[in-house]
């Protein structure tokens, strides 16, 4: 399976999530490909690609809200029609929720399916949600 782990933000935490969920889904015997949206200069096309996880951390005073890099990549981004998604994001204290659907939403807007999602405070959180995808293979 080809999968894609696409994360926005700034903080170590949403690093580290995706480095993990990342190395989960190789050690399944997966081809992974991690992308950063602030860092890409490109737009993904999404064809190639079984599964996409998407991530960001939460921001904003009272949280809710997440990066918007990931928002402007993921507008121009195609491919998305049809394609299973899982979403995860780096929680504050408050609004954590709120952060997840709004990706949830962007990601159903271009068609994509979203079958998971989580929020992670801990390594073994992002773990278990790249460990989850086996139901899939």
């Amino acid at each position: 399976m080809r999968v894609l782990v696409l994360y926005a933000g700034e903080g170590r935490r949403i690093q580290a999530a995706a480095k993990i969920i990342s190395s989960a889904i190789r050690s399944r015997g997966h081809q992974v490909e991690e992308v950063r949206a602030e860092n890409s200069s490109r737009t993904t096309s999404f064809f190639a690609h079984d599964l996409v996880y998407v991530g960001s951390q939460v921001t904003g005073t009272w949280g809710g809200k997440f990066s918007p890099a990931l928002t402007s990549y993921l507008r121009e981004c195609t491919g998305l029609e049809g394609k299973k998604a899982v979403v995860f994001v780096t929680p504050k204290l408050l609004g954590t929720g709120k952060a997840m659907k709004r990706i949830m939403g962007l990601l159903e807007e271009k068609g994509s399916i979203v079958i998971d999602f989580g929020s992670l405070r801990k390594s073994s959180e992002a773990q278990d949600l790249a460990k989850r995808i086996s139901h899939l293979e």
